[in-house]
């Protein structure tokens, strides 16, 4: 179990992390480095370092599903979709598959006569360090997280 999250710097990340739904999910599986844009949604969680977990959806047809399997380690890259200067996080953490994916909460919207496990692979990303960058405050990491 990770220890309590810092209040201020655990909430504007949580709260970036909810109002984002897109990230590049990068990964070093094999040789080379593989990325791609996906999906996410934070999981459900306590005020803990769970909280802080996301769910990415991965088309299986990529190569970074492949690569997932044999390096877990990601970096992710969540850039804001709004405001005046360039926002992001950088997560750095590690990827599992999701047994059992709520494609209700994953996908809401879902209307295809395909099974939405045929097209994707979802994966729960656990995070290592996390830092929030915020030109809007200067150039250079506004907040970090680390566990």
């Amino acid at each position: 179990m990770h220890p309590p999250l810092p209040d201020e710097p655990s909430k504007r990340i949580a709260s970036f992390l909810a109002h984002q739904r897109t990230c590049i999910l990068s990964t070093t599986g094999g040789q080379g480095v593989w990325a791609m844009p996906v999906w996410y949604r934070p999981t459900s969680g306590s005020t803990e370092a769970r909280s802080q977990e996301v769910d990415c959806l991965v088309p299986r047809w990529g190569d970074v599903a492949h690569h997932l399997a044999q390096d877990a380690r990601v970096v992710l890259i969540v850039q804001a979709s709004s405001g005046a200067g360039l926002r992001w996080l950088q997560v750095r953490g590690a990827a599992r598959p999701v047994e059992a994916p709520d494609w209700g909460r994953l996908l809401p919207r879902w209307v295809s006569t395909l099974d939405p496990d045929a097209l994707y692979l979802v994966v729960r990303v656990t995070p290592s360090r996390i830092d929030l960058i915020d030109e809007d405050l200067g150039w250079g990491v506004q907040a970090t997280l680390e566990w």
